[in-house]
């Protein structure tokens, strides 16, 4: 779904909620409604997300669900409850996250002071489909540019998707290595040992 409009009421609304979920590099106008942003499902806001139709805010699902894998299950609900516009752009986004999540992996684990954990298996279909390559194939790369030139055949337009999405992660290492995590032992091991 591409928009030249957007809901501006819509979007400072949705980075008011991504900042409650740890997303702080986004800026709004405060000048939304308050909501209560405990309650919120999260699988209506994966969905509001994904219809927000402004890059920026839509795309920040990709720094979300690498700070919350935990979200796994209700991007799993959002795909297979949405509208099919909407759950294709669930569906792009989290492709999107696993890839950058693959490439970044040893930036994402000294920034996070953890390893990065959005999981695959419950989306091994979406690439699937898709015709496009796992997450493991060359470090991610290789999905990102497919990715990328699938969503160029999607809309029919040469748009360069992947510095969008790159956008997100350049943000999240930028707000997440500020806080100067120290990793353990253990996790340094893995790194240890996946780089062998």
């Amino acid at each position: 779904m591409m928009n030249s409009e957007f809901d501006w009421d819509e979007v400072d609304a949705l980075i008011t909620l991504l900042q409650a979920k740890g997303i702080s590099y986004l800026i709004g106008d405060g000048s939304s409604v308050s909501e209560d942003k405990g309650s919120l499902d999260p699988v209506h806001l994966i969905q509001r997300l994904a219809a927000c139709c402004y890059p920026l805010v839509e795309n920040a699902s990709i720094s979300l669900f690498i700070l919350q894998p935990d979200l796994a299950p209700s991007v799993v609900e959002a795909l297979q409850c949405s509208e099919s516009d909407i759950a294709e752009n669930i569906a792009v986004l989290t492709l999107a996250t696993l890839y950058l999540q693959e490439w970044w992996f040893f930036r994402l684990t000294f920034a996070l002071g953890r390893l990065p954990c959005f999981p695959e298996a419950p989306f091994v279909s979406l690439w699937e489909e898709r015709h496009l390559p796992s997450p493991r194939s060359g470090y991610g790369l290789h999905g990102l540019l497919a990715l990328q030139e699938y969503q160029q055949q999607h809309y029919g337009v040469p748009l360069n998707f992947l510095d969008d999405w790159q956008n997100q992660i350049n943000h999240l290492l930028t707000q997440e290595e500020a806080h100067r995590r120290k990793i353990s032992d253990e996790v340094r091991e893995t790194l240890v040992q996946l780089s062998i």
